[in-house]
């Protein structure tokens, strides 16, 4: 009998894992993302937001366990913790390497840690954890594509393609988590899709705003070849918007759930090739 979605999410077990690169973030060439300034200011803008995004996460799932009752999924949420924590991390020596490089990395991190610091302090952990659901569904959908478009990935440094697919494999893990929390403790439709709206505008906004100043920095933001570059990665080759579109909107359906998309497949093929890691 084939598994309904929410008892694949059920089902899933994962591990927080601290992960072996070995290499120095001073390695990478500048344009590491295809030698394309575009492409790896996308990639970079979107690192530089990860951190205090996750950590929001963290403190939206956290804030509200004490209304889940199943023990399974509460296992789940200590892994989920896991791994976002140790990505931050991660993300934040990225920031610290980037800053080297004269990009305002960790400005960008420290002007969303107040932000964060204030949704926390002001918005009710219900919304918190809606807006957590919905940039946890744009983080699957990224992900999916980062592991099954090799245009997605093609030209990529191979020891930073590595580390992105890692981070993929890790949000398709735990892709359902969140999403669980938000349905267990009572979270409806409207304000799930109300966040979503928001979340993607929002979204959309954060990152091309820090990806413009990267690109400024390089003298690269009003040459026509970076926006050349820049819409055929989004509407040509690998076209993200249309890669993706149907699995974004998906999720206005009231019957949505994350593992709908099931790429469990993925999962397995990845772990048997990675033994370089140890688990947290």
């Amino acid at each position: 009998m084939t598994k309904t979605a929410r008892e694949i999410s059920a089902d899933i077990e994962f591990p927080g894992r601290k992960m072996d690169f070995g290499f120095d973030f001073e390695d990478l060439p500048r344009y590491w993302n295809d030698n394309d300034a575009f492409k790896t200011h996308f990639m970079n803008a979107l690192s530089c937001l990860f951190l205090e995004g996750e950590r929001m996460f963290i403190d939206a799932v956290r804030d509200s366990q004490h209304l889940v009752k199943d023990e399974k999924l509460l296992s789940q949420v200590k892994s989920f913790i896991k791994q976002e924590a140790i990505h931050g991390h991660e993300h934040h020596k990225f920031s610290e390497y980037l800053d080297s490089m004269g990009y305002p990395a960790t400005k960008v991190e420290d002007f969303e840690r107040k932000e964060k610091k204030l949704m926390r302090k002001y918005m009710p952990a219900k919304r918190r954890l809606a807006i957590t659901c919905a940039v946890e569904h744009f983080t699957a959908i990224l992900a999916h594509q980062v592991l099954t478009n090799p245009e997605a990935t093609e030209g990529m440094d191979p020891r930073f393609k590595e580390m992105w697919t890692w981070h993929a494999i890790e949000e398709t893990e735990h892709k359902g988590v969140c999403y669980d929390v938000y349905e267990q403790t009572g979270g409806g439709y409207w304000l799930r899709v109300f966040a979503m709206f928001n979340v993607t505008w929002m979204f959309l906004l954060r990152t091309a705003i820090v990806q413009g100043i990267f690109l400024w920095k390089d003298g690269k933001l009003f040459k026509p070849s970076t926006w050349k570059s820049g819409f055929k990665f989004f509407w040509k080759k690998p076209g993200l918007i249309p890669s993706i579109w149907s699995d974004y909107k998906d999720y206005y359906r009231r019957d949505f759930h994350p593992w709908d998309h099931d790429n469990r497949e993925l999962l397995g093929e990845w772990q048997a090739g990675h033994d370089n890691y140890k688990t947290v």
